[in-house]
């Protein structure tokens, strides 16, 4: 689900800043592999905007969800459903923008902001021709984007441990990103309640 999640960003992201253009300017990668030494795959990532995730966390406020959900059997009576409850997570997707010019550099960082500020929810039902691609994002009822301004000290700390130096780039929150694997089993369902165990 993270991989399509963040696909489905990426193209359409690529659609906004380079319409006319089968190369993208955006790509999923791991940008603490710029430096890394007689490493093929980081020479993929020059004069690109790198999309790398940094941080995954649970999503706090959402993990007390019940364990049984209603539900309607074949024959339309009603049934409980038992489920372990999906789990919400936020991304922290850095982008980087990997130019050889740090003009370009500056303009291609701004135009992944400018998306965002265009499109900082995403629903799939508002995305029709993109959601047969990427079917498990029937699952997702909304993603969030949001700007994640560091301090200088994070920042450092972020850049430090990728391990590269730094270049232009923009940190944001991508929320409720759902993982559910858990299978569904019938629950016992009340159907009636005793009273005379309640009456003196």
């Amino acid at each position: 689900m993270i991989k399509q999640a963040i696909e489905f960003i990426l193209e359409l992201m690529n659609l906004y800043i380079t319409p006319a253009s089968s190369d993208d300017a955006v790509v999923p990668g791991n940008i603490a592999l710029l430096d890394a030494y007689n490493d093929a795959s980081a020479d993929r990532l020059t004069n690109k905007v790198v999309a790398s995730v940094i941080n995954i966390q649970q999503e706090a406020t959402l993990r007390n969800l019940p364990r049984k959900k209603p539900g309607v059997s074949d024959s339309g009576d009603p049934v409980a459903i038992a489920q372990s409850p999906p789990i919400y997570l936020n991304l922290y997707l850095l982008f980087s923008a990997n130019n050889t010019k740090y003009e370009d550099a500056l303009f291609y960082i701004s135009e992944v902001i400018s998306f965002f500020q265009i499109e900082p929810s995403f629903r799939p039902n508002a995305f029709p021709a993109l959601v047969p691609k990427y079917p498990d994002l029937q699952r997702i009822e909304m993603m969030t984007a949001e700007l994640y301004s560091t301090t200088f000290e994070e920042l450092n700390q972020i850049w430090g441990v990728l391990g590269g130096k730094y270049v232009p780039s923009a940190l944001y929150k991508l929320r409720l990103i759902p993982i559910q694997a858990a299978p569904e089993s019938d629950a016992s369902v009340v159907r009636s309640v005793r009273l005379d165990q309640f009456t003196n």
